[in-house]
């Protein structure tokens, strides 16, 4: 039987960066193309995707949490 991986959480915060930041793009790249789209779209299109941004507004905030608990543990495992 393999043995499980050990919990390496030394990139966890750079990743959770980048997911933040990604997410971000993604709210922005929706809100510019409903901008731009408007007059083509449904309006149950347009509350799909306003929808979808506030889910990622949700998931940056979760990020934004386990970052700060992410720093905190780094910062008790350095002293």
């Amino acid at each position: 039987m393999p043995k499980p991986n050990p919990d390496n959480r030394a990139d966890n915060a750079e990743r959770i960066e980048d997911t933040i930041q990604h997410t971000l793009q993604r709210v922005h790249q929706t809100e510019d193309f409903v901008k731009a789209n408007s007059e083509h779209l449904t309006d149950e299109e347009i509350s799909y995707l306003n929808e979808k941004n506030d889910r990622r507004a949700a998931s940056v905030d979760s990020l934004r949490h386990e970052l700060k608990e992410e720093a905190n543990y780094q910062q008790q495992k350095d002293q």
